[in-house]
């Protein structure tokens, strides 16, 4: 586990407070993982859309390595 420290204005630190209630650590690890996710799916989105076959690509790879020996 990683302890992260992040300094914020003191408005915006109360509406963290007020959104997350009694476990603002908890709060902002989902925020942080829901945040990452959606770059992720964005960024293959994107990738996609340069090279749509890829998609193809990664699909026949997973089933080789998924196939049995």
């Amino acid at each position: 586990m990683t302890r992260l420290t992040i300094a914020m204005d003191e408005r915006l630190a109360e509406a963290v407070k007020a959104a997350a209630g009694d476990n603002v650590s908890a709060w902002m690890s989902r925020l942080a993982r829901q945040e990452i996710v959606r770059q992720a799916v964005a960024a293959e989105v994107a990738h996609d859309q340069r090279d749509p076959a890829w998609r193809g690509r990664v699909a026949e790879h997973t089933r080789e390595i998924d196939a049995p020996a």
